[in-house]
């Protein structure tokens, strides 16, 4: 039986953003945060979100996608072991090169949701935490990419690039890999390239870092600044 126009009007309004509750609930994530309170957070009382993506290329608005996420939580600067990991269909196939990185295959991801299908609990994970990561700027192309293209928001946490951070800790200007920094920290990688091998990495990296050079209380605003310092 054919629906009437009524019917489908109906429905294509619980559909619509304006009243389907996941639709909601990502513009409520993707709403402003208190900045402001934020920066002046002592680093102790933080919460921060430690991202890493595994991608089928380099090129987020230019067809490349997510096949893989990782995110492990820290309170100040103690990784709390709560974590979140999920393969990502990016429905498109993986080239050759990019396998050759991360080790996915289309087969390793034929099941997996898609990263639309799962943005609402990535999301709900970040919050209002403060995002960390090892080239973060290449995580949230891709993150903020599906989110304007879903919902016409980004994030707007403030980010934090633990490779800035180690400028600030060597007084070294420069482009520095994640084995880089992790060896000069003394932090061993397990699953390199993998987006957890990777995230747990990174989360240890930042650990030590953010603790170098700063007064005890020290905000996060204090930490930011930190990230573009040349030395301490």
């Amino acid at each position: 039986m054919k629906q009437s126009g009524i019917v489908q009007r109906l429905l294509g309004l619980v559909n619509s953003p304006l009243v389907n509750p996941a639709f909601m609930n990502l513009r409520n994530t993707c709403r402003p945060i208190d900045i402001g309170n934020l920066l002046h957070t002592p680093i102790a009382d933080s919460r921060f979100v430690v991202i890493d993506t595994e991608t089928t290329g380099f090129h987020a608005y230019g067809g490349d996608e997510i096949v893989s996420i990782a995110m492990l939580e820290t309170r100040g600067l103690e990784c709390t072991g709560t974590v979140y990991s999920q393969l990502i269909n990016p429905q498109r196939a993986i080239p050759a090169e990019s396998s050759a990185i991360h080790g996915l295959h289309d087969a390793d991801v034929r099941d997996a949701p898609t990263i639309e299908e799962v943005l609402t609990e990535v999301l709900d994970f970040i919050g209002t935490a403060v995002i960390v990561g090892h080239h973060i700027d290449f995580d949230l192309r891709f993150i903020n990419r599906t989110l304007k293209k879903r919902m016409g928001c980004r994030l707007h946490n403030p980010a934090i690039d633990t490779m800035l951070l180690f400028h600030g800790y060597s007084g070294r200007l420069g482009h520095y890999t994640l084995d880089d920094v992790a060896g000069a920290c003394k932090v061993e990688i397990t699953d390199r390239h993998s987006a957890l091998g990777d995230a747990r990495a990174t989360c240890e990296v930042f650990c030590k870092l953010a603790g170098v050079g700063l007064r005890d209380n020290a905000s996060v605003g204090e930490l930011l600044k930190l990230q573009s310092a040349n030395e301490f």
